[in-house]
């Protein structure tokens, strides 16, 4: 019988073939690793076969990389770099690669890589007590480099790599009093920052879309609207997520903001003194400082751009227009916000509902009331400079810097959000 189970449990094949000048050769092989089965090592006596009697016919057989050699070789220069992935994106890759991909498969070849490999890489990425949401995207840098392998026919086919369904989890806005605080927190730290902090509440633009604001090229005044072009992130400024260009109409806060600012109206929106643009850690550094002079949780700039769209949603607006605002590609992405307004309902002030009284156009009506979310802001104080140096001395040297930028809570910042 030419096909059998071995002693170690792998199918093998034997079998004596006469070639065509007539000598007799004996052929030896297992089926591959991956797959073994009877039928993968009978498939093998065949091409064996095969590339014994008609060596002609066979194709010359290409070179399989090992894994490692391929992600960080064709793959990241073909896939990564030339399609011009973001710069988030790249940090991801490589990051998931680094910490997780290269020491499970680095050293395998491309074809070695099979159903059993990824069953088992994945368990060990469930031991390690990883989110599901976690596991689904590192399988995913896995399969885009494994398809693309097939694709430029390195390999025949890739093996199945099934995902986790994971519901997408709830956004965490500000409510109407907590997006209050922030705008009153903000002043504090100066025009600039309030303004930034306007443009991601007022009018949803992401933490990296605010950096890369320019004057001339994305602020209209007189049209009152802002143009999102690029935005930056981990220093490198590109096409705005989705690579879609984008226009918001400005609300009469962020309009008045804007109109604050001391600086001619050249080159950033919200810059430093030189000129430059606002880095990553200034503006995360900025963000928790002033959620905690507000006295509320410390949450990212993302939280001000999930506000805006919740908050219009709850004042009505329509889906299609806000997915216009907010820059989505899909609209089940922004009926993300519809749903969450419509499941967490709050009663709107009076005073927001009374700024709307009179505007017929539905889009205006929606601006005026998302502009009016502020006029209530509570008043945040300072720590007077007496008591600095107490605060010193209990925060001892590091925290001196810190001691400036203390408040003294009134009654209502003891509040906090959920």
């Amino acid at each position: 019988m030419p096909v059998r189970r071995g002693s170690n449990g792998r199918w093998i094949y034997r079998e004596v073939v006469k070639k065509l000048d007539g000598t007799r050769v004996r052929l030896e092989g297992r089926a591959p690793k991956h797959n073994n089965t009877k039928v993968a090592a009978h498939q093998a006596l065949l091409d064996h076969i095969e590339r014994t009697l008609y060596p002609e016919r066979v194709p010359q057989a290409k070179e399989v990389p090992t894994f490692h050699e391929w992600f960080t070789g064709r793959f990241w220069r073909e896939w990564v770099v030339g399609r011009r992935n973001k710069p988030t994106e790249v940090k991801s890759k490589l990051s998931i690669y680094e910490r997780h991909l290269k020491p499970a498969f680095g050293k395998l070849g491309l074809d070695e890589i099979g159903p059993g490999e990824i069953a088992s890489f994945r368990a060990s990425l469930v031991e390690r007590k990883l989110s599901e949401k976690r596991i689904n995207n590192i399988l995913a840098v896995l399969s885009k480099a494994l398809k693309y392998a097939v694709d430029v026919e390195l390999i025949a086919k890739s093996p199945k790599i099934g995902l986790y369904k994971v519901e997408r989890p709830e956004i965490e806005p500000w409510d109407f009093e907590q997006y209050a605080r922030i705008l009153a927190s903000a002043k504090i730290e100066g025009p600039d920052w309030y303004a930034a902090v306007c443009l991601a509440g007022e009018a949803g633009l992401r933490s990296g879309e605010v950096k890369a604001l320019r004057w001339r090229e994305d602020v209209d005044l007189i049209a009152k609207t802002i143009t999102v072009n690029q935005q930056t992130c981990y220093g490198e400024t590109t096409t705005p997520k989705g690579r879609t260009r984008r226009t918001i109409p400005m609300t009469d806060a962020l309009e008045r903001a804007l109109r604050a600012l001391e600086t001619i109206r050249e080159g950033f929106v919200v810059r430093n003194l030189d000129g430059s643009q606002k880095t990553d850690g200034q503006a995360n550094a900025v963000i928790l400082r002033i959620c905690r002079r507000a006295g509320l949780p410390e949450k990212r700039w993302h939280t001000l751009r999930h506000a805006y769209g919740t908050h219009a949603a709850m004042f009505g607006v329509n889906p299609w227009r806000l997915q216009s605002w907010m820059g989505h590609k899909r609209i089940d992405e922004t009926m993300i916000y519809v749903h969450m307004a419509e499941n967490h309902r709050r009663e709107i002030p009076q005073g927001i509902l009374e700024a709307a009284h009179g505007e017929i156009d539905p889009d205006r009506r929606i601006l005026a009331m998302l502009g009016a979310r502020g006029a209530n802001a509570p008043r945040i104080e300072v720590t007077p400079i007496a008591n600095v140096a107490s605060t010193k001395k209990m925060l001892g040297t590091r925290g001196a810097n810190v001691a400036q930028n203390a408040i003294a809570p009134d009654q209502s910042s003891k509040k906090t959000g959920s």
